[in-house]
């Protein structure tokens, strides 16, 4: 890919940095210490004490320091990547509804079209289907999963206080909105899709 290859090769060359953020550094200084105890431990554990020479011992944990910083280099170009191209992905989003008003019109259309030939009760199951996905009371742990990917994904630091207030306040704001239209909208243009949904929801 063209994009990765320019960005690993002007993060190699202008960037005196290996951690994008301090959460890798301290991610991989965890690692580096385990990784000295594991060597240590092996060693006392197939040699005897006197037998044990650091130079060696200290060459090995160089090489595997080595191995290390460049996994979190190559980290740090992914995380500036994903950065990237979310940012031309969501460019290109906007222009297509920008400049496709006219399509995303029709296309709309025809989506409430085939919404409302379908029957009541397909109606209520397919509205019952989304809103138990995203506001469910299963619905917290697969939260969880999209927010520690979200992190990962651009970084950051796996906060479970942070992802744990994010499920606890964003799916009863999703459950407001949610029934909000449903009262507004659904409640004037099909009453019996409402009381289909809150028979099927009983």
């Amino acid at each position: 890919m063209l994009l990765e290859s320019w960005i690993q090769n002007w993060w190699n060359v202008y960037q005196s940095q290996i951690f994008l953020t301090s959460f890798q550094e301290e991610k991989a200084l965890k690692k580096l210490q385990e990784i000295e105890e594991l060597f240590w431990l092996d060693k006392v554990m197939t040699y005897s004490s006197n037998k044990i020479q650091s130079q060696d011992l200290t060459k090995e944990i160089y090489q595997q320091t080595i191995e290390l910083v460049q996994i979190y280099n190559n980290d740090s170009i992914k995380i500036v990547l994903n950065l990237l191209t979310d940012l031309i992905w969501f460019i290109s989003l906007s222009c297509l509804f920008i400049l496709g008003k006219e399509r995303l019109v029709i296309l709309n259309s025809w989506a409430q079209e085939l919404f409302y030939s379908l029957s009541d009760t397909m109606k209520a199951f397919f509205i019952l289907l989304l809103t138990d996905l995203c506001i469910g009371f299963h619905s917290p742990h697969g939260w969880e999963i999209v927010i520690s990917s979200c992190l990962e994904h651009f970084g950051f630091v796996h906060n479970k206080h942070v992802i744990s207030c994010f499920v606890s306040t964003f799916p009863v704001i999703l459950d407001t909105v949610f029934k909000y239209l449903i009262f507004r909208h659904l409640n004037r243009i099909s009453p019996s899709i409402v009381a289909t949904y809150h028979t099927m929801n009983e």
